[in-house]
């Protein structure tokens, strides 16, 4: 009976043994590993603090690239600027008398031309420049920026000319002269585009390129009447200038003649026929195709002058392309 009892507390004794031990093993090797962690977090805390005790700015890499880029944005804006500038008309410098005399040469030209190209323009017209037509001086500071609207106006009425519009009816521009008086474009006033009087507008600051932008405008108006696909012609030509023109607005009118209604006679019987009237259409759904119509056309447009570029060496594109 007693050997037994030694058994069982022995067994027990050896069992407690090995829990304790066990217990022992689990518990150094979770301090270690709590040792490890610990000397983990604390090297990541003072990596970290080492970051925020750190000034990275400027990097003198990312300054390297970002003057890099700088140097490729402003090499790209100056060849667009000549690109945008090649064709354009610039001012030029010259005296009152010889402008003058270069007015009454390029009207004489341009209704020569329109002559030539079958266009209907009104007799001694001014295009614009009426008050020069008396052959009074203009101030000598107004005669770049006029021989350069003179320019821009031959080139315009180029364009019309070749598009074979039917009729010029009237040319507006932006009169910035010394005691500029709105003078007016020859024409008949009334409601209708065709009618409708054109002034020139009074603008002291047209085509000037402010200081530190890169564009100036001038804004033209043209009335004239042509077909259908003269007006195209028109718009395809203006987008095919080599001056930077923007059209701002069309108007264009037809001869309302062509959208009348007519009576539509239906047989009733072979004995009677009823007239009956075709029920009235709303306008949007009058669509006359496939017939090329006489026209009348109010275009505004803007041509922009831009600014040169500052850097001498602007022609060639960065890159070689």
């Amino acid at each position: 009976m007693q050997s037994r009892h030694k058994i069982v507390v022995m067994v027990l004794s050896v069992v407690i043994g090995l829990l304790f031990l066990g217990s022992v093993f689990v518990l150094v090797r979770g301090f270690l590993q709590f040792s490890e962690v610990e000397s983990a977090l604390r090297e990541s805390n003072s990596a970290l603090k080492a970051l925020y005790r750190r000034n990275p700015f400027p990097s003198q890499d990312n300054l390297k690239f970002e003057r890099e880029n700088l140097r490729v944005i402003e090499q790209e804006l100056v060849w667009l600027q000549s690109a945008l500038c090649e064709k354009q008309v610039e001012p030029l410098g010259q005296s009152p008398a010889v402008f003058i005399n270069q007015f009454f040469e390029t009207q004489k030209g341009l209704m020569a031309k329109a002559n030539a190209a079958g266009v209907a323009v009104p007799k001694n017209y001014d295009f614009g420049f009426g008050r020069h037509m008396t052959g009074n001086l203009p101030a000598p500071q107004d005669v770049p920026r006029l021989t350069q609207q003179l320019k821009i106006v031959e080139s315009l009425c180029g364009v019309l000319y070749g598009a074979k519009i039917s009729k010029l009816s009237a040319i507006a521009r932006q009169e910035f002269e010394v005691d500029t008086p709105g003078s007016t474009a020859s024409a008949p006033a009334s409601g209708r585009v065709a009618d409708i009087t054109l002034k020139n507008t009074a603008d002291p600051t047209a085509g000037v390129i402010p200081a530190g932008k890169l564009y100036g405008q001038w804004h033209f108006v043209l009335q004239f009447s042509g077909r259908e696909s003269s007006v195209m012609n028109t718009l395809n030509g203006l987008a095919k200038c080599g001056i930077f023109v923007v059209v701002t607005r069309v108007i264009i009118e037809g001869d309302e003649k062509l959208f009348e209604r007519k009576e539509v006679s239906v047989a009733k019987t072979t004995e009677e026929a009823l007239v009956v009237k075709e029920p009235p259409k709303a306008k949007d759904y009058r669509v006359m195709c496939g017939r090329d119509a006489l026209l009348s056309v109010k275009l505004e447009l803007d041509v922009y002058q831009f600014a040169k570029p500052q850097v001498a060496d602007s022609a060639k594109k960065p890159g070689g392309e």
